[in-house]
């Protein structure tokens, strides 16, 4: 099981705590989380379209915000959280209220995958 950052030194872990308990008396703490998740999303995207192209994954990805987003994004010249903090909010809340009807197309196009693998998988998360 992870530590959560619990093995951390005192003063280091002070800091993390200061930190968050500080973004979350501030209103900056979902909107952070918001970012976040949006940036996996996009970057899961960019995996399973380079997945489909070079044939590991089957069916190509449903066009969506994430996908027409997540092909906007330049990996070469910034990070996807980077990516993610410039879009607008609009975009944002988009990208993570698509999110679970993109991942189902994609997951139900993986035809390789075998139920009982899939079914490992979902147990894992």
């Amino acid at each position: 099981m992870p530590d959560a950052g619990l093995l951390l030194t005192p003063d280091a872990m002070r800091s993390r705590a200061l930190e968050t308990l500080a973004s979350l008396v501030g209103g900056t703490f979902w909107e952070k989380m918001r970012i976040e998740a949006a940036a996996r999303i996009l970057v899961t995207a960019r995996r399973v379209a380079l997945l489909a192209e070079g044939g590991q994954l089957e069916g190509a990805a449903p066009e969506s915000t994430i996908r027409t987003l997540a092909q906007l994004w330049d990996a070469s010249a910034m990070t996807a959280h980077e990516f993610a903090e410039t879009l607008q909010t609009a975009e944002v809340i988009d990208v993570l209220a698509e999110a679970p009807t993109w991942a189902e197309a994609v997951w139900a196009a993986q035809g390789g995958v075998t139920e009982a693998e899939k079914a490992v998988l979902l147990q894992r998360v």
